[in-house]
């Protein structure tokens, strides 16, 4: 091969790759709800080998509830950055449910502001996975 077919070879090889790499990125959405505020999604469907997270900004004195069921088993977590790494106050493995209360007083943060907890399921099936979802943020009784 020439150099030049070989250069075009392997730029449409790295171009291949880097499309099926972005196929299997999660999508995020960083949201701040009033007290009672409610996130629902009837259906999120997460691509064989991807992720979805949905992070939620918490205030102080404040809690929120979430459940949620799936087509398929996935590993769920929540989890929340902090100085010294990531911690993850819930980590479940083959999982088709769940259903809990996050309190963030009980968990350390680096910082007052940071105060964000990302919900996060991984699809490791051959074929894509439906999640359903909702969150309740609430006042700490």
């Amino acid at each position: 091969m020439s150099y030049y077919k070989t250069l075009m070879f392997l730029t449409l090889v790295l171009a291949v790759m880097s499309g099926c790499s972005a196929a299997k990125t999660k999508t995020t959405h960083i949201l701040e709800r009033d007290i009672g505020g409610e996130i629902v999604h009837d259906t999120v469907t997460i691509r064989p080998s991807g992720s979805y997270e949905e992070c939620i900004e918490l205030r102080p004195g404040l809690v929120f509830d979430f459940e949620f069921d799936t087509s398929d088993y996935v590993n769920f977590n929540i989890h929340y950055h902090a100085e010294s790494g990531m911690h993850y106050p819930v980590n479940n493995v083959g999982v088709r449910f769940g259903k809990g209360t996050i309190d963030p007083d009980t968990f350390k943060f680096h910082s007052e502001e940071q105060q964000n907890y990302c919900l996060m399921w991984d699809n490791l099936n051959d074929g894509p996975v439906d999640v359903s979802f909702r969150c309740v943020l609430r006042k700490k009784q």
